[in-house]
């Protein structure tokens, strides 16, 4: 796509602005007059698949809305080596934690898929919350939840063996990105052997081998990174 077509393109979504903001879970019981408030103050942004969309250390100077697509939330080391936070879908904010608290970006957000992205100046959005402060609760339990599940991660990890912690995040993913027909559970996203072995803190020479072993006892069949699950039941017991 031609960067004069990408921008056609964002200028034919920004009708489409409110039908976005809607699905946003803070901003979803809002009055007409808050929403068209942030349609106001918010511009769409397209992002490629694997681009990112921030590293770490630089300006938080926006919190972005989710509309279309999935990111990974990471935090990367010295040697480049990643540790996943979070998988975001479509309806969930971030950046907002760093931008409020007017910090440098602590971690990377890269597109797993091409996304689409509301963004907000900093300076907007905090005129926005101290105009709307229900917003700002609706967001502490959003960061309280994600806090939440990064807690049971990294003691999933010191507590529970790899093919638990595999097992474990193939169920997550089913329920949040899975559909569902005749029994079998297809993962909507694609991730490498890489992501996963990021998401669980292993290598991925032991997701690949886990992978293998699931396949071979009828777990779940793999094509092209995408994953099925046949038996979520014995999916459920490993230890």
């Amino acid at each position: 796509m031609t960067e004069t077509l990408r921008k056609q393109s964002i200028e034919q979504l920004q009708h489409s602005k409110h039908w976005y903001l809607e699905k946003i879970h803070v901003f979803a019981e809002l009055p007409e007059e808050d929403k068209k408030e942030l349609r106001e103050i918010s511009h769409m942004t397209s992002y490629r698949k694997h681009e990112p969309i921030y590293f770490p250390g630089q300006p938080s100077n926006a919190v972005y809305l989710l509309k279309q697509g999935r990111i990974k939330i990471a935090q990367v080391n010295e040697k480049g080596q990643e540790a996943i936070l979070s998988l975001l879908e479509p309806g969930e904010i971030f950046g907002e934690v760093e931008a409020l608290s007017g910090m440098s970006r602590k971690t990377l957000v890269q597109a797993l898929e091409p996304v689409l992205v509301c963004e907000i100046s900093r300076e907007n959005f905090e005129h926005f919350l101290e105009r709307c402060p229900r917003v700002g609760i609706c967001i502490l339990k959003t960061i309280g939840g994600r806090l939440q599940r990064i807690e049971t991660k990294f003691s999933d990890m010191a507590f529970h063996s790899a093919p638990a912690r595999l097992a474990k995040l193939l169920l997550q993913l089913a329920e949040s990105m899975g559909e569902e027909d005749q029994g079998i559970i297809r993962l909507k996203v694609r991730l490498t052997h890489q992501n996963l072995a990021n998401l669980i803190g292993t290598s991925r020479e032991t997701v690949s081998a886990l992978l293998g072993q699931f396949q071979r006892q009828g777990i779940l069949n793999q094509d092209r990174r995408q994953i099925h699950l046949v038996n979520t039941h014995k999916l459920a017991n490993i230890q």
